[in-house]
């Protein structure tokens, strides 16, 4: 048999029926599969259900159904290219692809490029993906941002995203049995170069536009931040293993949690600064000592540099001088000591010719380049 339908009916059966009821269908049927377990919580159930599909027909997939009527049908019914399961329940042994191609277009039509790159940036996500997520993986596909809160709930009467999981961490699923069908659509529309004109405009209002923005920064320096606690712990893990069983950093969880904030203004970066520096500062610096010649050294960067100096030599010097100007912009400038020409030196380094900078974007760059120094000082000591 036809293995794609295989597949296709086994997503079917996945769609009509949680693990319990295939592991009881599995056990009338007498499937080899099913009777290695005790219990049907233990079954895998796309296998379960990929097991079931291999052994019955279209007629005994009927009387399956009609003997198990499903409790509930998730993602709007199914339309898969061999079989249609309407929102009532009601099966169809036809496949229902030519209905998604024409919503496919009719999205395509409607919303031109914006269309096409939310389609893709949920395919592009395995067919799942929180709002963010699909938000960030559209302006890798058109090289902008766009907000598809108006876009997204549009595509769920056409069958082709549908709005899932809670209602406190929702996300949106296209069903799995229309993927193949909607990228190839999509890859034509690409290939095409066809460019419709854009029939529905989507006001979004500056309120709308604001949340969003915030929210999307808020998520920007998270990710970040994650990124750093992950780097130092991976490098304290390589430095106890290469070192006497010493850490490299010492463990800092309120500093951690405060440059995960965001920045607005002035008085905000020389906050997120200060606890940025705290993690600088709190290189275990006199454990590393142990391992330099000059003893008397001070100061977390001025250990460091000399504790790579004699042991990795060919390490990036942007480790230290990324290091060396986040200190800078700390140590240089009011309220921390009095304001210091370095201190717009130390603007330039990140890219800033401009006094006052824009400090969220400066408050950005100087994370983004704490987190170059993280990844550096990695492949340095694991080499």
């Amino acid at each position: 048999m036809d293995k794609e339908k295989i597949n296709e009916r086994a997503l079917l059966l996945m769609r009509l029926y949680w693990r319990d009821q295939l592991y009881k269908i599995g056990k009338e049927l007498g499937i080899p599969y099913f009777n290695q377990f005790k219990d049907y919580w233990d079954i895998d159930h796309f296998q379960g259900a990929l097991e079931i599909s291999k052994k019955i027909t279209d007629d005994e997939l009927l009387r399956i159904v009609k003997k198990n009527p499903p409790k509930y049908i998730s993602l709007g019914g199914f339309y898969g290219k061999y079989y249609t399961v309407t929102e009532k329940g009601e099966i169809k042994l036809e496949g229902a692809w030519d209905l998604i191609r024409e919503n496919v277009h009719k999205v395509l039509e409607n919303y031109g490029d914006k269309g096409y790159a939310v389609l893709q940036a949920i395919i592009n996500k395995g067919g799942r993906a929180t709002y963010f997520e699909i938000i960030e993986e559209i302006e890798k596909i058109l090289g902008k941002p766009y907000i598809p809160s108006h876009l997204l709930p549009r595509l769920q009467p056409l069958k082709l995203v549908f709005k899932t999981g809670s209602r406190r961490y929702p996300d949106w699923t296209m069903p799995p049995e229309i993927i193949p069908v909607v990228k190839e659509e999509i890859a034509n529309y690409k290939r095409s170069g066809k460019r419709y004109e854009i029939v529905l405009e989507e006001k979004i209002s500056p309120k709308e536009k604001t949340s969003f923005l915030i929210l999307r920064a808020d998520r920007k320096i998270a990710k970040i931040a994650d990124e750093i606690a992950q780097k130092r712990r991976e490098i304290n893990l390589i430095f106890k293993s290469k070192f006497s069983g010493i850490k490299l950093f010492e463990d800092n969880e309120i500093a951690i949690l405060d440059i995960r904030k965001l920045c607005a203004n002035e008085e905000e970066f020389n906050n997120r600064i200060q606890a940025l520096t705290t993690l600088i500062d709190g290189i275990n610096v006199k454990e590393l000592k142990k391992f330099i010649k000059n003893k008397k050294l001070n100061g977390s960067v001025n250990v460091l540099e000399a504790f790579l100096e004699e042991h990795f030599s060919n390490y990036n010097k942007r480790i230290i001088t990324n290091f060396r100007n986040i200190v800078t912009l700390r140590s240089k400038k009011y309220p921390i000591h009095k304001d210091d020409a370095k201190f717009i030196d130390a603007l330039k380094y990140f890219g800033f010719k401009r006094y006052p900078p824009d400090w969220g974007r400066l408050w950005e760059v100087v994370l983004k380049n704490y987190l170059e120094s993280l990844k550096l000082l990695k492949k340095c000591i694991e080499e």
